[in-house]
């Protein structure tokens, strides 16, 4: 759930001071959002007292409910009763292993490590069919923002349609938060142009071609392709070659990085950035 944003995303995800969803009709909305059905186990991050568990319990097969806080976790036992298909994890979300086959998420999750989180689920290799996420407005902006700068958001967007629903002001929390929240959707994409097996790759190409995002297109690339192959691309793109590489789309960049694949020496390519340790 949004957290007071004055922990840094190092501590626990979990913790007092929950801003929690007191808005009925909207959790609901939520849950019909992610067509939750009795085939699908759904992972609440940040269950607290039950505000998304137990609308989900009504929906799903097997709900995951990740809670940190000791105090929340004994309020979310008291209230089930026939509810069986609840499993409850006392975890840090971060430290927490995805399931082996395929699930869903349905969350109200904490500002502070939003991106780390969508780092986590929608990463390599994921299994995530279907979210419906709450999150600050600002984030859920940049992660679906056209023209792209960053490349792991790119990476997210390869794999998964994210799509800003609506807005969610603050009045729907107690206490309210100090800004605006948003719904967001994310969808497994079922034919993308890049198979999910060459992820590491394409992020090394990615982050190659977005350190400057605001470089003309010829600029960004000439260490990967040849001149040649670059006025090819142009056409092949219908773009021009003096326009920002930032300006690319999720299918230009998938073609960009498939024909790097089939006629660039494996030599050339970016190496995929080293991952940072948690602490």
């Amino acid at each position: 759930m949004p957290k007071n944003n004055s922990r840094n995303h190092n501590e626990t995800s979990n913790f007092s001071g929950q801003h929690l969803l007191i808005n009925k009709p909207l959790i609901k909305e939520l849950v019909n959002l992610a067509r939750i059905d009795r085939g699908d186990t759904v992972i609440d991050i940040g269950a607290g007292t039950g505000a998304i568990t137990f609308p989900l319990a009504e929906k799903a097969g097997t709900v995951i409910a990740i809670e940190n806080d000791p105090a929340s976790i004994q309020k979310l036992k008291s209230k089930m009763n026939e509810e069986n298909n609840i499993k409850i994890k006392q975890i840090d979300v971060l430290q927490y292993d995805l399931p082996r086959s395929p699930f869903c998420v349905v969350a109200n999750i904490p500002f502070s490590i939003t991106s780390l989180i969508f780092e986590k689920f929608l990463g390599d290799p994921s299994l995530l069919q279907r979210a419906v996420f709450i999150i600050e407005k600002g984030a859920a902006k940049r992660f679906t923002a056209v023209p792209m700068t960053n490349p792991l958001i790119l990476s997210w967007r390869m794999w998964y349609g994210i799509r800003l629903v609506r807005t969610v002001p603050s009045c729907n929390f107690s206490p309210p938060p100090s800004v605006d929240s948003a719904v967001v959707t994310v969808i497994r994409k079922k034919n993308p142009v890049v198979p999910l097996n060459l992820r590491g790759k394409f992020m090394g190409f990615a982050s190659h071609g977005l350190r400057y995002p605001h470089l003309p297109f010829y600029e960004a690339m000439r260490e990967v392709f040849t001149p040649p192959q670059i006025t090819k691309l142009v056409k092949e793109l219908r773009i021009d070659r003096n326009q920002p590489i930032g300006s690319l789309n999720e299918q230009q960049w998938g073609l960009l990085f498939l024909a790097m694949t089939r006629h660039v020496e494996p030599y050339r390519w970016p190496k995929p950035p080293k991952k940072k340790k948690r602490r």
